[in-house]
Parts: C-alpha cells; sequence; structure tokens
C-alpha cells in the first residue's frame, strides 16, 4: 500500500509538475503575443507619425513609402485608414488625380462613418473636376465630378464643403449643357438638323437652369424651319419671345416669324 501510494504520489507530482509547465509555457506564449501586439501598435503609429512628417514637409515621395508600409503591413490598424486616405492626398498634391480619385473612393466606400468620410467623397469630387476639358472635347470627367458632388450634396449638407460643392455643382451642369450646344450647332452648320435637334432638346430637358435656353429656342426654330416644319418653328420663335423679351435673339426670332 506505502509503495504503491508513494508511485501515485510521485506520478500525481509529476501530473501537477506538467500542469504547471503547461500553464508557464501558455503564460509566456501569451505574454510574447501581447508583447508582439504592442510592438507593432508601436511600430505602426512610428510609420504613421514618420510618414505624416514627411507628408507635412512636402516629401511626397517618402511619406508615400511610410504609408503604403502602413496599409500592405497593417491592413487592420487604425492607422491603415487614415494612411488609406493620406495617400490619396499625396496623389492630389501630386496631381495624379485618378489615382486620387481611387484612392478616395476606396477610403469612401469601406468607411462611409469615419469622420472624415465627407471630405474623402468631396475630394473625389474635385479629382474628377481636374479633368474637366473644353466644351469640345469628352465630358467624362465633369459627368463623374457633378455625379460625385451631388452624391456629397445629398450626403453632407453640413459640411464645411458644402457652398463649394453647390457652386462647382452649378459650373458643371452649364459645361455638359455647353457641350450638349457646341454638338447641336456642329450638326446644324452641317446641316444634320434632326441630329442637332435632338441635342437642342435634351438641353432642355436636362438643364433648363443654366441660362441657355433663349438660344437654344432660336436654333430650334431655325432647325424646324429649315425641315419645313413652320409651325414647329413659330412654336419656339412665339415662346423665346414670351419667356425671353430681352434676349439677344429676339430680333432674329421677330425676323423670321415676319417672314411667315
Amino acid at each position: 500500500m506505502l509503495r504503491g501510494s508513494r508511485v501515485l504520489f510521485r506520478n500525481g507530482s509529476l501530473f501537477l509538475a506538467v500542469l504547471v509547465f503547461s500553464s508557464m509555457a501558455l503564460s509566456s506564449c501569451a505574454f510574447k503575443e501581447k508583447e508582439t501586439d504592442s510592438l507593432s501598435r508601436f511600430e505602426v503609429q512610428e510609420l504613421y507619425q514618420r510618414g505624416s512628417a514627411k507628408y507635412q514637409n512636402g516629401y511626397y515621395m517618402e511619406a508615400e513609402d511610410f504609408f503604403k508600409k502602413i496599409v500592405e503591413s497593417y491592413p487592420l490598424s487604425n492607422e491603415a485608414a487614415l494612411a488609406q486616405l493620406a495617400l490619396a492626398d499625396i496623389y492630389y498634391a501630386t496631381e495624379e488625380y485618378e489615382d486620387a480619385a481611387s484612392y478616395y473612393t476606396t477610403f469612401y466606400s469601406f468607411h462611409p462613418a469615419h469622420p472624415k468620410a465627407h471630405y474623402a467623397l468631396f475630394q473625389k469630387g474635385m479629382s474628377h473636376f481636374k479633368g474637366v476639358v473644353g466644351v469640345d472635347r469628352d465630358q467624362t470627367e465633369t459627368r463623374k465630378a457633378l455625379f460625385t458632388f451631388e452624391d456629397f450634396i445629398a450626403g453632407y449638407p453640413d459640411s464645411m464643403y458644402i457652398e463649394k460643392a453647390l457652386e462647382l455643382k452649378v459650373f458643371l451642369r452649364r459645361r455638359l449643357a455647353d457641350s450638349e450646344l457646341y454638338v447641336g450647332r456642329y450638326y446644324f452648320k452641317r446641316k444634320n438638323y434632326k441630329g442637332a435637334l435632338l441635342r437642342l432638346a435634351d438641353i432642355l430637358a436636362k438643364y433648363p437652369e443654366v441660362g441657355l435656353t433663349d438660344k437654344v429656342l432660336y436654333y430650334i426654330g431655325e432647325s424646324y424651319g429649315h425641315l419645313g416644319e413652320d409651325e414647329l418653328a413659330k412654336d419656339a420663335y412665339n415662346t423665346l419671345l414670351s419667356e425671353y423679351p430681352k434676349s439677344p435673339f429676339v430680333g432674329f426670332a421677330q425676323r423670321k416669324l415676319a417672314e411667315g
């Protein structure tokens, strides 16, 4: 009995020793894991601070390296979102507007509730706005900028950027209308009056507030006249005279009506 008890005791001691060793090992692992997390946290904060300092001093390439490392190495950290936004700002500052728009879009898409979400959306619009060209060129960037600012205005009416967004919306709508008029007049000059009418009608339907209606009515009247649609031409001229009596096109309309 005594011998068996000693064996049992020794076995029990061995079991207890194993438990103690295992517990110590687990505690050691947990400590090391916490230590690693703490070091990683310290590192990502330091990387962000160094990147921010480089950005503030105009060293954009160096700042880009720091922010990219954060995004790639610590994608789930709070700093990763801010680094992504900082990269967008860098590309905007260096006039790489396509990349800037892409990064602003990504930030806004993944962090719509972030305090800087309104800034990212506004800057996305500004990035597209930088690509706006003359009325004789493709207006894709104009449309992208307009759609972005319209989303911004609807979503952030109290933002500090709202007045600028409203101002740019007016400008962009006028630019699109001017572009449509440019194409309409192009067709008109080449005697493609049906093509001209399609463009002119679009202006009246989509951009009635931009201040081109009197000019559009004049060209509509002229286009219908060349197509032999005299009554439709008269309707356009009469609308021009009644609604825009101070228009510079009034005299032309009056002469056309007088001619019958």
